[in-house]
């Protein structure tokens, strides 16, 4: 009786052997299975970020010194929060550096920002106060890239950040909270974007 027992048992361990190892088989290597793709049309990854007014000038000085459609019209760009916005910039003139100090007023719509001036200085020390009407005119004559708009006659620099490039990275601004200093951005990634520079520094 045991005898038919056990071999009962050892055919049994047989088969769960035998399928595991036909399971095993069906496996593929290791370097066969290529990395998933995003689908066309995949959605971009979304995150929000408050960020202060040392952030904010840090990615500025990416941003001008490394984005050719910045760095062909700013040498640099530093701001500093308030109620207003007082903005130091260095636009570049033929083959000069012209620094600014203007003092503006933010406003917010649709991830975009209206920049509306206050006033404005030009010059190393001793600077120099300027009318906007002047301003103005020196900032349309500018290379700017085309999300950045010049309002002369309201005097408003215009941020349309939803119509910049959106890869490998979009920003918007969502908010600003002037009690605590800080920007609220909403940064938007596309995977697609990003496996497509890495490929291209290769």
């Amino acid at each position: 009786m045991w005898k038919r027992a056990f071999i009962a048992l050892l055919s049994v361990n047989l088969a769960v052997l035998a399928l595991l190892g036909l399971w095993w088989g069906s496996l593929p290597k290791a370097g066969s299975v290529p990395a998933p793709v995003p689908a066309a049309g995949e959605k971009a990854a979304t995150f929000q970020l408050a960020l202060d007014q040392d952030a904010i000038n840090t990615y500025l000085e990416y941003a001008v010194s490394e984005q050719p459609d910045l760095k062909a019209v700013l040498a640099y760009a530093r701001v500093q929060f308030d109620d207003r916005w007082r903005v130091q910039l260095g636009f570049k003139l033929q083959d000069r550096v012209v620094p600014a100090d203007v003092v503006f007023t933010p406003s917010i719509s649709g991830g975009d920002v209206t920049l509306h001036m206050e006033s404005a200085t030009v010059g190393a020390l001793p600077s120099i106060p300027v009318p906007e009407s002047a301003l103005f005119f020196v900032f349309k004559h500018l290379p700017w890239p085309n999300w950045i708009g010049v309002d002369a006659e309201h005097a408003d620099l215009q941020l349309h950040l939803s119509q910049r490039p959106q890869r490998p990275y979009g920003v918007q601004v969502i908010g600003y909270d002037p009690a605590q200093k800080l920007l609220t951005l909403r940064v938007s990634i596309l995977p697609k974007s990003l496996l497509s520079a890495k490929g291209g520094t290769g």
